[in-house]
């Protein structure tokens, strides 16, 4: 929790500065047409998939899943801003052969494991380039079948979000580019850290401007 808040802070802190007032233009200076302040809405759409740590070599097939993200952001005159991230985030699927007490011959289990995400953090405009770091909330999930009997486990754990994006199309108040982003977070069963890869396209709108 302490973490969080410090994110939080540093989330209001980013706020603050993104807010303070443009010095007014010179006299005879020509008026800047960029809007001082915007708030904007991010969807991310790609793929993803378990990048840390590797499978054991008893699987036989596993692959990620598609990968979704919403973002609300404030952009102020400053490069900072704060965001709030909500996302799903694939893990992996899996099969392999598995043995059951008392059976001769082996039978199959398959899993899954996805993860939604909670993230505030600031982040960083140059020119088309956007740097994002944030901290918050994942709630991992997995399920596993084993001859035909199924189970699940849940659990909320601290989690994080690293992306990079390039904003390569810019028809305002539209935008459209690539992102690549990184979740680390723990795995629902045990201490052992994961981190899962995402790439895809991510949009721009910017709902509200104003000076």
């Amino acid at each position: 929790m302490r973490a969080i808040a410090i994110a939080a802070a540093l989330v209001l802190a980013s706020a603050a500065q993104a807010a303070e007032p443009r010095p007014a233009p010179a006299a005879g200076a020509p008026a800047s047409t960029a809007p001082l302040h915007a708030w904007e809405l991010d969807a991310f759409v790609g793929y993803g998939q378990l990048a840390f740590p590797g499978l054991d070599s008893n699987t036989a097939w596993s692959n990620g899943g598609a990968a979704f993200a919403l973002t609300v952001a404030y952009r102020g005159p400053h490069f900072t801003h704060p965001f709030l991230d909500i996302s799903y985030v694939p893990i992996v699927s899996s099969g392999r052969p598995a043995y059951v007490t008392g059976s001769p011959t082996p039978t199959w289990s398959d899993s899954s494991s996805y993860a939604l995400g909670f993230v505030l953090g600031p982040g960083w405009d140059v020119d088309w380039f956007r740097i994002r770091a944030g901290i918050g909330l994942y709630l991992v999930s997995a399920t596993s079948e084993v001859a035909g009997v199924s189970s699940s486990a849940s659990q909320a754990t601290l989690g994080f979000l690293l992306s990079a994006s390039a904003l390569l199309w810019k028809p305002e108040p539209f935008a459209l580019g690539i992102e690549a982003r990184l979740a680390p977070f723990q795995s629902p069963t045990s201490g052992i850290y994961q981190a899962s890869w995402e790439v895809g396209l991510t949009g721009r709108w910017d709902f509200v401007r104003h000076r």
